[in-house]
Formats: C-alpha cells, structure tokens, sequence
C-alpha cells in the first residue's frame, strides 16, 4: 500500500492554467485535503530550498526534502549534507571555466546567495531581479574567503547551453572532487555532495517517517527527477515533460490530483 507521496514543485504542484510556477490549483489542494484527510502521508521533493513552499501554502508536509536531497526537513528538525570542505576560488574557477561571467552562485544553509563578484551578469540579476523570478534566496551576498566558518550547501550553475553544462559535469567528475552534478535543465547545474540526489533524500525522509520503499510515490517532471523515476515503482510523470523524461516514469498524469487519485484506486485494488 502506499502511505506517503512525494511532490515535486515547479512544473509539478506549482503548475497551474499551464505555467511552471504559479501556485496550487483548487483541484490539487482539495486531492491533497481528501488523500490527508483519509490518513495519506504528502511531502515535498525539489530543487528548491526547503522552506520555499511556505510561499504557497501553510499545509503541514511529513517531509520536505530540498536543494535535490541536500537538505531534509521533518518534525520539526533539519539535517543537511553540506559540500565537503575545499578551496571555493579554485571550485569557482572549475565550474565557470575561463569566463567569469558564468562564474556561479553558492548557497548557504540559510539560504544566502554567495556571488564570487556581484558586478558579474549572473549575480547582478539575482540581485536586480527584474522579472521577479528569483524568489527563493534570502540575500544575496559577496563571497568572502576571509570567512572560513561559512558552511555552503550547493551550489547553482546556470550556462549558455547545454554543450558547456555537459564538459562543466565531466570535468567535476574527472577531478574527483567529491561533488556531484545534477541536471536540473539542460543548462542548469546544481552541484551537491557526493552520493546525494532527490531519491536518495526520499529514501533517507522515508527512513525518518518509518516508511517502506514500496509505500512511496512520487510525483515529478524535470531531469532531476529521473533517479526517482528509476529508484521508486510507483512513479508519476506530468504531461508536460520532456518525451524522455516522461519515458522513464509508470504513470503519465496531467496534475497532482490525477496522481494522487490513481494512488487511491491502486490502493483500493491492493487491499
């Protein structure tokens, strides 16, 4: 039986009249009341910060897991896997290459956006923020290497295509850094410690709430999402996601309601 579903946010609970990131939508939020209401567990799985659904909803989730698994937040308490400990001019330099304008911004268990120089392109829109689509930093903060103690959680790198974002990740694996990259785009990079991704963060909240692995669901549609697809059977994919992405999951659904109303009828089916 599954007990618990995991949601991913943009594109997935966020979609709403056909944008990425524009709220719940009634019909998700009352599936989400009834599947709660009759004793489901509903948590949240993203690349974003953890606290970033507060913007939302005030619902309470058994789990949200965060930063793709860097960060898990449950009952009230918070465990991070932050990035091993390096020299960051160096790191900064092996992910934005010779161009410093990709140089990349680094993240702060409290959220604080580090830009190695904020006149760069990059750091000036996180700053700017014409088109108010940056909403998930607390500040944002020039990199100071004269503060050894500043603990960083991940790291996000945005490039000019997809070319770049492929010999960025092969050269950080080559290097045996101890990072590891994940796609989030074909562009986009967030880099994470070693051995940590968005399932392995389901399985470690799951372990938290006393789950099984066959009683958790999931719910995504990016690249980030497909070592969930491959680690959980029950797996669900938005329409809207890239052929490939969609491939790679058991069911194809059009929102989070439809999902969560197949776990009820699979349920049923099983008991």
């Amino acid at each position: 039986m599954i007990r618990c579903v995991m949601i991913d946010l943009d594109g997935t609970l966020l979609r709403k009249s056909g944008k990425k990131t524009a709220g719940i939508s009634d019909e998700n939020e009352h599936a989400l009341q009834r599947w709660q209401v009759a004793g489901g567990l509903a948590g949240i799985a993203t690349s974003r910060s953890a606290g970033y659904i507060q913007k939302y909803s005030s619902r309470t989730w058994a789990a949200v897991v965060g930063w793709n698994g860097a960060v898990i937040e449950q009952g009230g308490r918070r465990w991070l896997r932050p990035l091993p400990s390096r020299d960051e001019r160096q790191l900064w330099r092996t992910l934005g290459g010779d161009q410093p304008e990709n140089w990349v911004t680094m993240v702060t268990p409290d959220n604080d956006w580090l830009a190695y120089d904020l006149r760069f392109p990059l750091a000036r829109g996180y700053c700017e923020n014409p088109l108010g689509l940056i909403q998930d930093h607390r500040q944002v903060l020039e990199w100071d290497p004269r503060r050894p103690d500043l603990q960083l959680a991940v790291i996000l790198a945005v490039y000019p295509d997809a070319c770049f974002a492929q010999a960025v990740s092969a050269r950080l694996l080559a290097q045996d850094r101890g990072l590891h990259a994940i796609e989030t785009s074909s562009r986009t990079l967030m880099i994470v410690r070693a051995g940590v991704d968005k399932a392995q963060g389901i399985l470690e909240a799951g372990r938290k709430l006393g789950l099984k692995r066959e009683e958790i669901a999931v719910v995504g549609d990016d690249r980030n999402d497909l070592t969930c697809f491959k680690t959980f059977e029950n797996s669900f994919c938005m329409a809207s996601a890239e052929p490939e992405v969609r491939d790679e999951a058991r069911w194809t659904v059009e929102s989070v309601a439809e999902a969560l109303a197949i776990v009820q009828r699979e349920n049923k089916q099983r008991s």
